[in-house]
């Protein structure tokens, strides 16, 4: 019986490192995702805001609605999704569809994420 024996306090070498290494690999993905679900989000955003505004004044032709999509994007900046944005007008209807993808680079395999989204003006 040793009445010497001293306690443990703190944590190991190894553990310091698992621990690092486990939060190295959680911000490494957080750093791939996070840009994205932004964007996502600021999509979304000139959508519901291109929305609004043809509520409150209509625009009447498939130009005016790209000349609005094209001042969000220049807002936000997000010029490399104008070619994502396409207007059509169906039955005096105009509707708009986004539709793009980005590859997100993981560790372990390269995985597509994509955005696909349409919304109706009337």
């Amino acid at each position: 019986m040793n009445s010497m024996q001293k306690t443990q306090q703190g944590i190991s070498t190894i553990g310091f490192f698992m621990l690092v290494a486990i939060i190295g690999v959680g911000a490494y993905i957080g750093i791939q995702y996070v840009p994205q679900y932004i964007e996502c989000g600021t999509v979304d955003s000139i959508l519901d805001s291109i929305k609004k505004t043809h509520n409150e004044t209509p625009v009447s032709s498939v130009k005016g609605i790209e000349d609005m999509i094209d001042k969000q994007l220049d807002i936000n900046q997000l010029d490399e999704l104008r070619e994502s944005f396409k207007v059509t007008q169906d039955d005096g209807a105009y509707i708009v569809d986004v539709s793009y993808e980005r590859e997100l680079n993981l560790i372990y395999e390269k995985r597509p994420m994509k955005y696909e989204k349409s919304i109706t003006l009337k």
